[in-house]
């Protein structure tokens, strides 16, 4: 790791006027069901020292009323990201379809942000990524960096939460039906493998083919995406 991707950002850099929108209405915001449901709370720091907060998707609003939830967020890691790193550990599990994002809103959301949210994540871990979220994520290649790749790490199962993690104090936070759910995939892990590796290999089929037709990813390797550690 470079002297330059572990040392954090101290000043806000790039503040979009759409992120001193969100800002400014914050102080009008009523946060408090997002507190009750733990949809986003820090769980402690890693080895190093640093915040690691939990985001679970479980627990999203529909995506009509998602702003607070966005709002609650940058608001939090505020304070954070102009003068220290964090990790991130988004719980995908059970998430609604009603919840979910489309591709467009996550582009418009990374291109918003501050330098600071992207240059001082340490780490971003996916617990239970879907086939379908790794296509996603596959499909904003061109929109990331490699710098962003190299912190994703995706987590099949809760017992893969790296153990620089404070693993209890995580576990203690995920609701109840994440862990049924994690404890259905131990029960068949055949078949969670052939589903992860059939929707992996449908993604890269589809990449390769949009970047042959529309010669959009002329200087990408579509393979090389399918394991971003």
């Amino acid at each position: 790791m470079t002297e330059e991707s572990i040392i954090p950002i101290s000043e806000m850099e790039g503040i979009t006027p759409e992120y001193q929108r969100l800002m400014d209405k914050s102080n009008s915001v009523d946060f408090k069901w997002i507190v009750d449901n733990n949809i986003f709370v820090q769980v402690g720091c890693d080895m190093e020292g640093v915040p690691v907060f939990l985001l679970n998707a479980s627990n999203f609003p529909p995506t009509t009323q998602i702003e607070p939830l966005l709002i609650y967020i940058l608001k939090t890691l505020e304070p954070i990201v102009t003068g220290n790193r964090y990790t991130l550990l988004y719980s995908h599990a059970l998430l609604k379809q009603e919840s979910t994002p489309d591709k467009s809103w996550l582009n418009t959301l990374y291109q918003m942000l501050p330098r600071n949210y992207k240059k001082n994540l340490k780490n971003l871990y996916i617990l239970h990524p879907s086939g379908w979220l790794k296509i996603l994520l596959l499909a904003m290649s061109p929109f990331l960096s490699e710098k962003f790749w190299s912190k994703v790490e995706y987590l099949d199962y809760i017992q893969e939460i790296p153990g620089i993690l404070e693993r209890s104090n995580i576990i203690s936070k995920l609701p109840q039906s994440v862990k049924d759910y994690d404890k259905g995939l131990l029960e068949t892990p055949e078949v969670t493998e052939q589903v992860v590796s059939g929707m992996d290999t449908l993604g890269k089929e589809y990449l390769s083919s949009f970047a042959s037709s529309f010669n959009f990813f002329s200087a990408t390797n579509p393979s090389s995406w399918a394991n971003p550690k």
